[in-house]
């Protein structure tokens, strides 16, 4: 693995290779930029909420492709980074001082006001510049929603985005061809530093490894069964952040290929519990309207990009957003340990209480399976303050299946937010056979409100 056992790391940062040193394993990437002199990335909330320290990460789309990643560098811990490459404002313009096009953009719209939100949202932009699926004007405002403008400046700034994001207006040849020697940022797009290595750094008492293959991350988890596993560090770091949380062993997934696999087989999807939800977006959004949409309305990019499906589940949120969508999809969980192997539930037997779950000592996620035939309709709501960047009250996912004369002839119901732990309704759902969907919308409110859940 890299990194010597005493002591550091390197990463590439703006283009240059870089060293770490003697750091606790809870020093974020934020926080170590500024006490280095990259003032550029803010500091605002320290939650991932507001997106004035974001950062660019170079990382693989659902193709295996190199793609660059906006991330939040206030959540981010730092040895996460180890052998990767980071682009921060400061690294956006070209060597000789020619700004970026979204700079350029931003500049010519007069797309700042205070100027403290503007880093981030540049890098925001810069992520979606290089994105070949941003392609529609609602696409920016989900590119943009997990920036904040705090002077409400978000007329020139959605105009510069306008003008460098969309097709109509980039030209596409600065992928290939003759633009390509002159943008630095599209060439790593076609190099190989995306892959994320093994790594083991070692500070005091305070250890984080990064094993390369699933045998080796299992062999750690049933010799240090205490240690905290970590993928995209989303919760982790504002655990650290706000809670003062410590977590003197840390054991990451991101270089387990196994576990960031999205693959189809003949019948089935299966979604490696560490592939970011973005991956997932990319790969089968489309395919299921209810796990689109739900992705869509989980956090923001920032937020997608290092968030994972695996992590969500095993926290066993009541009021997570990724659970009843993957209820109402029947979807089955492949976890593994050293011990006991291989074994596949279903993720209703999942969920055993508030923030409790089936998982053994020593097991993990391995994937999330589900069937490549969707049912004939799907939905999924959610109830919460904001549409974006909120924890939802309640939320709901339905898959239904009709015969030609609007029958419902199949259909899974699961609530969030409703009781201790995610819940299929199943009274309601073996009502609703043989009948239309409007008469059955009584039987879930009578299941709710007299009956309870099962």
């Amino acid at each position: 693995m890299q990194g010597a056992t005493g002591g550091g790391f390197s990463f590439s940062l703006n283009g240059e290779r870089v060293e770490v040193r003697e750091l606790s394993t809870h020093t974020t990437l934020l926080d170590w930029l500024r006490r280095n002199g990259r003032t550029g990335t803010k500091c605002g909330c320290n939650e991932g909420d507001c997106g004035a320290c974001t950062v660019a990460l170079l990382d693989r789309d659902h193709e295996g492709r190199p793609a660059w990643r906006a991330v939040n560098s206030c959540i981010a811990l730092l040895p996460m980074f180890a052998g990767r490459e980071v682009i921060t404002v400061e690294g956006v313009a070209g060597a000789d001082g020619a700004l970026h096009p979204v700079q350029a953009a931003m500049v010519r719209h007069n797309g700042s006001q205070c100027g403290y939100c503007t880093p981030g949202i540049v890098m925001s932009m810069f992520e979606g510049y290089y994105r070949e699926d941003l392609r529609e004007p609602w696409q920016i405002a989900d590119q943009l929603c997990g920036n904040l403008c705090r002077c409400t400046g978000y007329r020139p700034i959605r105009d510069a985005a306008r003008e460098t994001l969309l097709p109509a207006c980039k030209a596409k040849e600065k992928l290939c061809g003759a633009k390509l020697s002159c943008d630095p940022h599209a060439r790593r797009l076609l190099g190989d530093r995306s892959v994320v290595a093994p790594c083991r750094y070692e500070r005091g008492d305070e250890s984080f490894f990064r094993p390369a293959t699933l045998g080796e991350l299992l062999a750690l988890l049933r010799r240090d069964p205490d240690a905290r596993l970590i993928a995209g560090g989303t919760e982790i770091g504002v655990e650290i952040n706000k809670q003062q949380h410590t977590y003197p062993r840390l054991i990451s997934v991101e270089a387990v290929a196994e576990l960031r696999e999205v693959c189809a087989e003949a019948d089935t999807w299966h979604l490696g519990a560490a592939a970011p939800l973005t991956v997932i977006e990319e790969a089968l959004g489309d395919a299921y309207p209810s796990l689109g949409k739900m992705l869509w309305l989980f956090g923001f990019r920032q937020l997608r990009n290092r968030a994972t499906l695996g992590g969500s589940l095993a926290t066993s949120s009541p009021i997570g957003d990724a659970a009843p969508v993957l209820l109402a999809l029947d979807a089955r969980l492949r976890l593994v340990s050293e011990e006991h192997g291989e074994r596949t539930i279903s993720l209703d037997e999942f969920f055993i209480g508030y923030r409790r779950n089936a998982l053994r000592v020593g097991e993990i996620i391995r994937s999330v399976i589900l069937s490549r035939r969707p049912a004939q309709r799907e939905e999924f709501y959610k109830v919460s303050k904001r549409r974006e960047m909120d924890i939802s009250a309640v939320s709901a996912a339905f898959a239904v299946d009709c015969d030609a004369q609007g029958i419902v002839t199949r259909a899974r119901m699961a609530f969030g937010g409703v009781a201790a732990t995610p819940a299929r309704t199943r009274r309601a759902e073996q009502a609703q056979l043989g009948r239309t969907l409007a008469d059955a919308l009584e039987t879930v409110a009578t299941e709710f409100c007299v009956q309870g859940l099962e």
